[in-house]
């Protein structure tokens, strides 16, 4: 197999626990299929603390000592553009292992990753201090498991019951329906940006003519920067999505409040809106995003732009919306903030929850980036009439 970095048959396996890892032996690089990388943070694959022989590619992505996480992305941003994965021929995308700070290539066709021989090193040595604690942090997980659930039944009484997964409310904010007038005709626009985003999502999942890996190529990094990033990604993102779960929201906002936003700008100028409040969202993500966050994919950015707009035009109308488990109707205005808070506390970085729900969530800057040019344009577009 050929390495990435040296681009030569130079990929051999080695042993490292049950299974056989693909390792470089110019450069040392390794090559980890779906499930595999596993081995370098548990501890069982050896690696290389000295760095590689001179002349050699050694995938010098890692800043040194003291520059910002920000500055390992672009690096690896950069690099990635003559990397190609060894197995299936897809370009790699950059990715911050775990919000460690130390980035590794991932494939969108196959999901292997390729590390470089100093971030391995870099990654055994982060995970040395879990692997060593291992028994403290379960011990006091279990502990504050136990504490809670004496609180519980402190608080509730004796016969507290364990919730059942049917009854944990699903976090995420959706609109179900709004009560504006139906539109004087039919939203076309609407209607062919759902079917193109479920077409794609559709297409993405099974892999048909390698589409498999177009989510890969078209994330946007947060905060990297535009180097080796597609400018046509920019319009293409707010028809790609992470997962079934933003894909049906994403939708359920299109749906319920973009008809009426399409009445009153009309069907290709809602089209064209629509694009370009997904690109401000994709400018602002790229540049002012956090750093170490997931490449975005989705509407979320063009969603928020259609939620300004029908605030500026509807502020008072009711919508029933989900939230935390129930159903509620509030004015357009509430929901908007409602919104604004659920951006908040879910833009600043992704954790377990947004790795489930939406593993390719926009940052706070391309929410709120959307959200304004989506409310400025209708400032305007009302001014006119």
């Amino acid at each position: 197999m050929n390495c990435p970095y040296c681009k030569i048959p130079s990929m051999r396996s080695v042993a490292s626990g049950e299974v056989e890892i693909d390792r470089c032996r110019t450069c040392g690089a390794a090559w980890f299929d779906p499930g595999e990388i596993r081995e370098l943070t548990q501890g069982r694959m050896p690696v290389d603390e000295d760095p590689p022989p001179a002349g050699k590619p050694a995938g010098n992505m890692i800043p040194p000592p003291g520059e910002e996480r920000r500055s390992a992305l672009r690096l690896a941003w950069g690099e990635a553009e003559g990397l190609s994965c060894p197995r299936c021929g897809e370009p790699l995308c950059p990715v911050d292992f775990q919000l460690t700070g130390v980035p590794v290539f991932r494939c969108g066709g196959c999901a292997g990753m390729l590390v470089s021989r100093r971030s391995a090193a870099a990654l055994s040595a982060r995970f040395k201090f879990q692997r060593d604690h291992a028994q403290l942090y379960e011990s006091l997980g279990a502990s504050m498991a136990e504490e809670i659930r004496d609180r519980m039944k402190r608080r509730l009484g004796p016969d507290v019951r364990e919730a059942r997964v049917g009854e944990i409310p699903v976090p995420v904010l959706v609109p179900l329906a709004d009560g504006a007038s139906p539109a004087a005709i039919p939203p076309l626009a609407v209607y062919g940006i759902i079917l193109v985003s479920v077409l794609l999502s559709l297409l993405a999942w099974i892999g048909v003519g390698g589409m498999g890996g177009m989510p890969g190529r078209l994330g946007l990094p947060s905060g990297a920067g535009f180097s080796g990033v597609p400018k046509i990604a920019l319009l293409v993102t707010p028809f790609l999505h992470g997962g079934i779960v933003p894909l049906a929201v994403g939708c359920l906002f299109i749906f319920v409040l973009g008809d009426n936003v399409e009445d009153r700008l009309g069907r290709a100028p809602f089209l064209l809106f629509y694009l370009f409040c997904g690109a401000v969202a994709g400018v602002a993500h790229v540049v002012w995003g956090k750093a170490g966050m997931p490449a975005a994919l989705g509407s979320a950015g063009a969603v928020a732009g259609v939620l300004g707009a029908y605030l500026v035009f509807f502020p008072d109308v009711p919508i029933d919306m989900y939230g935390m488990g129930r159903v509620v109707t509030v004015p357009a205005y509430l929901f908007a903030c409602v919104w604004a808070v659920s951006v908040f506390l879910w833009g600043w970085g992704p954790g377990p929850l947004s790795s489930m729900l939406n593993p390719g969530p926009y940052s706070l800057a391309g929410h709120l980036a959307g959200f304004a040019a989506g409310a400025l344009g209708a400032v305007l577009c009302r001014s006119v009439e």
